[in-house]
């Protein structure tokens, strides 16, 4: 009999470390793909991640009211954001310019993205263009926004006739859809496109290619981190979370993906 309970807790206990911790993660489309892929990995460090999109205004929120986990950002925090949460810097990334393969330009200025996006331009290199941002509450539109100082707050009020869209698979599928549609996105989505096929390409900004190359050379300045954010009751999860994101198996998931690893 001892020796039947002696096995069934042995059982019972390889099960449960299989199983791992039920750990939630909700935010930026930009860190999804990139948490999926390390689910299996996050599973043998006793973390069962369930992984959910909806951009980086909804990960901070479930992450303050203790819904999720961990939200992930694909932006710094806010000044009134921080009092609330705790963040781990999971690793870096870029934005670059987005348009159909067959546009016949491969390069913009700053200024003529400004006039692009404040509505002063219909064209770049009498080629129209149909311009195309980020929703409301989304990282990449807040990077993208305060990198070109856009807004009224900013003193280039935006454009009330620009085609708005949300996630990043939408922004792929209309410009790949579209051979007039200019965006910006995050570099690890439109490189993965691009080796899937589709019909976009990334083009300079003032003459430098947003390449890993060039962003770790300084040259290409468009950058942002991408950020896991908690509650400081969860400060022993995330030094797990931590320890396996530092794994050699973690950093080759992020730099094979185009990021540039934080830890």
């Amino acid at each position: 009999m001892r020796s039947c309970v002696i096995l069934f807790l042995s059982v019972f206990t390889m099960v449960s470390a299989h199983a791992g911790e039920s750990v939630t993660f909700a935010g930026s489309t930009t860190v999804f793909p990139f948490m999926e892929q390390l689910t299996p990995l996050l599973k043998e460090h006793g973390i069962d991640a369930k992984v959910q999109a909806g951009g980086s205004s909804a990960g901070f929120k479930p992450a303050k009211a203790g819904i999720a986990e961990f939200g992930m950002m694909s932006r710094e925090l806010k000044e009134k954001e921080k009092p609330y949460v705790e963040t781990l810097v999971m690793s870096r990334d870029w934005l670059v310019m987005m348009t159909h393969k067959d546009a016949p330009f491969d390069n913009i200025t700053h200024d003529e993205v400004l006039d692009l996006y404040t509505g002063k331009a219909k064209s770049l290199h009498g080629y129209k263009l149909n311009v195309i941002a980020k929703e409301a509450g989304r990282g990449t539109k807040t990077i993208f926004d305060h990198y070109f100082h856009l807004g009224k707050k900013e003193g280039h009020p935006i454009a009330r006739d620009l085609v708005i869209i949300g996630p990043n698979g939408q922004a792929i599928t209309t410009v790949a859809g579209d051979p007039h549609g200019i965006t910006y996105l995050s570099y690890s989505a439109v490189d993965a496109a691009i080796k899937q096929g589709e019909p976009i390409k990334m083009i300079k900004l003032d003459g430098i290619a947003g390449t890993p190359e060039n962003v770790g050379a300084g040259k290409y300045k468009l950058q942002r981190a991408l950020n896991l954010v908690y509650l400081k009751k969860n400060a022993a999860l995330a030094d797990r979370l931590s320890k396996a994101l530092a794994t050699d198996e973690a950093r080759k998931i992020l730099i094979d993906g185009g990021l540039k690893p934080a830890l």
